[in-house]
């Protein structure tokens, strides 16, 4: 078992259920033991590849997918993923094809909304990122 199979399975669950994976059923769908899941998370953790909830082993991202609701969606005809940003919505939809990414207005008003249909995004935009992405991992969970 490597990190990449046990991670390549977080994503494959993400995709499939859009439910957030967990130690368990990574290891029912690995076939593996649950301590060689849980060190694995743990690994990936340490390399930025996912992002547990402080002080857990329960998953909190693994980009673009969210894994707990953020106000952020993606979905398509058949499942619903909670993104951590629109930006993490269109990547999602990036991964599994057209669907419509819908986000809070941080300016209050109705909320956002982004249509991809054959690879297209509508409406255009621009896209202005606060934080440097050199400085993304400072503070993760607020970027």
């Amino acid at each position: 078992m490597t990190d990449d199979q046990v991670r390549a399975e977080i994503y494959r669950q993400f995709r499939d259920s859009s439910t957030t994976p967990t130690i368990e059923s990574c290891t029912a769908g690995l076939g593996l033991p649950r301590g060689a899941v849980e060190e694995a998370f743990g690994r990936l953790a340490d390399s930025q590849a996912i992002v547990l909830k402080p002080g857990t082993t329960e998953i909190w991202m693994a980009h673009p997918f969210a894994g707990e609701p953020t106000g952020v969606t993606a979905a398509n005809n058949e499942h619903v993923w909670n993104a951590n940003c629109g930006w993490d919505g269109l990547a999602i939809l990036a991964l599994v094809g057209d669907g419509v990414v819908k986000a809070p207005n941080p300016l209050g008003g109705p909320n956002l909304e982004w249509t991809v249909a054959n690879g297209e995004v509508e409406p255009g935009g621009v896209v202005h990122f606060l934080v440097p992405a050199s400085q993304f991992w400072d503070d993760i969970g607020y970027t």
